[in-house]
């Protein structure tokens, strides 16, 4: 288990660069999602909106991931101050197993549905960021992976972590570190305001009584991979 952070402690993560991830990441992603407002510009002109949006979604989360890294090597420290105890094979092996269970619900979608009555008029009318196609799927398995090892690393290991460092309450951290989690999901913020906010709640929550961050990982996970049964609401 990693060592707890205290008053006394060093090293930590500068404020300037605990404010600049905690309001910065939000905002960048929250203009990424602005391009949802432009959609029908981008199909007009014969792109596959969302399977672009998807994969510039995917490249901000691996930008995310990367400067937190960075951050940490600045600072002298490593994964393990995120509450990320995992080593290289082990990551390896989560990721596989992550894919295992993604790629086998859209086996299971695919199957299904070849065996079902899809209605055209209500597949047009369902949520536009659920994925419709196979190959929409198939990229936001992968979109899935990046987004709830990011969100996971950066709202939950970085930020709460950080702000303990800097002497908050370890309660408040985590309450503190769900609102730019809320803002990180853009225009869905809007109308999706306290689903976000108590999930961002929950993360916290447990990562303080597990302190182990592969556990929300899995969780978050599955919560995004569950978008995926959305397009049964096609169905006949």
């Amino acid at each position: 288990m990693p060592p707890t952070i205290t008053a006394n402690s060093s090293p930590k993560i500068p404020a300037t660069q605990l404010l600049l991830v905690l309001f910065g990441f939000p905002i960048i992603s929250t203009l990424l999602s602005l391009l949802l407002l432009k959609k029908e510009a981008f199909t007009a002109a014969g792109f596959d909106f969302i399977l672009f949006f998807w994969i510039l979604v995917t490249v901000w989360y691996l930008v995310q991931i990367l400067l937190i890294s960075r951050i940490l090597k600045k600072a002298g420290l490593n994964w393990e101050f995120l509450n990320y105890s995992l080593n290289n094979k082990q990551t390896l092996f989560f990721i596989a197993g992550y894919f295992l269970v993604g790629f086998g619900i859209v086996a299971f979608i695919e199957i299904a549905l070849a065996n079902m009555q899809v209605d055209p008029a209500r597949l047009a009318s369902v949520y536009s960021l659920i994925p419709k196609t196979t190959g929409a799927r198939i990229l936001f398995v992968i979109m899935g992976l990046t987004a709830g090892i990011s969100e996971e690393i950066v709202y939950r290991g970085f930020a709460i972590r950080a702000l303990e460092s800097h002497r908050v309450n370890k309660w408040l951290a985590v309450a503190l570190a769900a609102i730019p989690f809320v803002f990180q999901h853009g225009l869905k913020s809007i109308d999706q305001f306290w689903w976000f906010l108590i999930w961002g709640l929950a993360f916290g929550v447990i990562l303080l009584f597990s302190r182990r961050l592969y556990i929300t990982i899995i969780i978050h996970w599955l919560v995004i991979l569950s978008a995926l049964f959305g397009v049964f609401q096609a169905v006949q």
